[in-house]
């Protein structure tokens, strides 16, 4: 059973099968299971003689590599919890999480700015004398499933990111319920796609470790470019893709060449591009199987699964159709399917009660892969975590998702959107709240508010309405405002959260209810689009 391993422990598992096995490569060096073992055992070491002991926080501020997944194993191996400190993102807002996370050790590169990292607490530059031959190994460390492994920051509505703390049992749980249902093996090849700022990479590296797979950690320029993302899963024969769908969207319109090996692309983090996936199999054939996840950092990654039929991609019937089921035919783009082994969903009204087939609700998750909660937040984590007692249940822990669902005759679900002002952009949870802070305070702006578009050619993204303050001009453009704006977004936020379109209102419109109606402000820019009066 996994769940009675730390993270580490299922890794060394894999090295003493298949020492020999290629682990790890970053285009620039090959590492197999052997040497990242030994690799990460001796960084463990170096940690462990820089921070009080085992528990200590270690902030990771690495550009993409190798590095990456041995630095991960090193504070594993030391019993220490990790926090991805993206180099990226803007330096303040790195501060900002080492800070507030009390990271004891820093682990950079030499390639990092030193104006990003933290102006406190030790840094530990890597350098290969570290794991030489004749480096000390570390010593042996209890550490228990129930530790924390990592600290993930997310997006938050008071206008600060928030600090989730995730165990290794509840990592080794999400393995262990995926196992269930995909066929994955020590063949396979799979890529570290995404920041190790973002959840989804969780499932990328342990994924391909927990099995004696190959990781092939994917260079931030190849991304960024569809040309070679497909260039290398040619190349390095990748046959488990992680993707989010608008970014997927893009991989799918791709000249192809030759047929690639990939057999399952799993979609996390939005809503299904049905499209795009039926351009993948119109140019690649109908060898890849695709799979929907649902999921959230606070429950580590994934809770729900569906494999996506190929008559519905088709848009066929299906061969063994029930015409006498009440439900009405499952939209591939939103049925979010059944919830992983372990867990237990609820669908709940506003008013508490489990909501009948059909119904909408919030969904409550509860299960072992609910993360510890948030970090030095005790009332945030009781809102969010609370302990419900549903008819016919047992009290347990759960947690409220916001996220909207309908609950089908079949058991699955089908997503139905927010039940707050949370948006979702390339995967990524965006609290319109914490965007909307960090644009006030803006000389001539009076107001701000953000909400989430999509794009005339089909992107999904933030957009900033904005009221300007007296002497601000009519059109909200004096005195480059706009750029101001764009200039302050880039300065306190990661790329992910800076507003595509800076757009100039002469006021808020309002709901009945005297709150600022954001869906008025989003159908002004399908007007707009649609070349009305806006």
């Amino acid at each position: 059973m996994l769940s009675q391993l730390n993270l580490y422990e299922v890794f060394a598992r894999q090295a003493a099968l298949r020492p020999d096995a290629p682990a790890v490569t970053d285009g620039r060096e090959d590492l197999t299971y052997r040497q990242l073992a030994e690799r990460a055992d001796r960084l463990a070491a170096a940690i462990l003689r820089e921070v009080p002991g085992p528990g200590a926080r270690v902030g990771l501020c690495l550009r993409r590599g190798n590095d990456v997944v041995v630095c991960v194993l090193a504070v594993l191996r030391a019993g220490c919890a990790y926090v991805p400190l993206d180099p990226s993102y803007p330096a303040d807002r790195v501060r900002y999480m080492a800070r507030d996370a009390a990271v004891d050790l820093v682990l950079t590169d030499h390639d990092t700015d030193p104006a990003v990292l933290p102006d406190a607490g030790r840094v530990l530059a890597l350098d290969p004398a570290l794991w030489r031959d004749d480096a000390p190994v570390a010593g042996e460390v209890t550490v228990t499933p129930d530790m924390p492994a990592y600290v993930i920051y997310t997006s938050g509505s008071s206008g600060r990111p928030k600090g989730v703390v995730v165990s290794h049992r509840n990592v080794t749980a999400l393995l262990e319920s995926c196992e269930k249902v995909l066929d994955t093996g020590e063949d396979d090849v799979w890529t570290l796609f995404h920041s190790y700022c973002f959840d989804f990479s969780v499932w990328e590296m342990w994924g391909a470790l927990s099995h004696g797979a190959t990781l092939v950690v994917v260079p931030a320029d190849v991304a960024r470019s569809p040309e070679a993302t497909l260039d290398l899963l040619r190349e390095r024969r990748v046959t488990v893709l992680n993707q989010v769908p608008s970014v997927f969207r893009y991989l799918s319109r791709a000249p192809a060449g030759e047929t690639l090996p990939v057999r399952y692309v799993i979609f996390g983090g939005e809503t299904v591009d049905v499209e795009a996936v039926r351009a993948w199999r119109g140019t690649h054939g109908p060898a890849t199987e695709f799979v929907n996840m649902y999921g959230i950092t606070e429950t580590t990654v994934f809770s729900t699964c569906r494999h996506i039929p190929a008559h519905e991609i088709d848009g066929t019937p299906a061969a063994d159709g029930d015409d006498e089921s009440p439900d009405p035919l499952p939209d591939p783009a939103l049925n979010i399917g059944l919830p992983l082994d372990g867990f237990e969903l609820a669908l709940l009204t506003d008013e508490g009660k489990v909501a009948d087939p059909g119904q909408v609700g919030e969904i409550h998750l509860a299960g072992p892969q609910l993360a510890i909660g948030y970090l030095d937040r005790p009332e945030l984590t009781a809102e969010r975590y609370p302990t419900l007692t549903l008819p016919g249940r047992e009290p347990r822990r759960y947690y409220r998702t916001g996220d909207l669902a309908t609950a089908r005759y079949d058991g699955t679900m089908e997503y139905a959107g927010r039940a707050d002002d949370q948006v979702k952009i390339n995967g990524y949870r965006i609290e319109t709240g914490e965007v909307e802070t960090a644009l006030r305070g803006t000389p001539g702006v009076a107001d701000v508010v953000v909400v989430a578009a999509t794009s005339r050619i089909g992107e999904r993204m933030l957009v900033a309405f904005y009221t300007t303050a007296p002497g601000g001009g009519e059109d909200g453009t004096a005195d480059g405002l706009p750029q101001r704006l764009a200039e302050r977004a880039r300065a306190a936020l990661p790329s992910f959260m800076v507003p595509g379109r800076f757009v100039a209102v002469p006021e808020m419109p309002l709901s009945p209810s005297g709150k600022t109606d954001k869906r008025a402000l989003a159908e002004r820019l399908t007007r707009r689009a649609s070349g009305g009066a806006a």
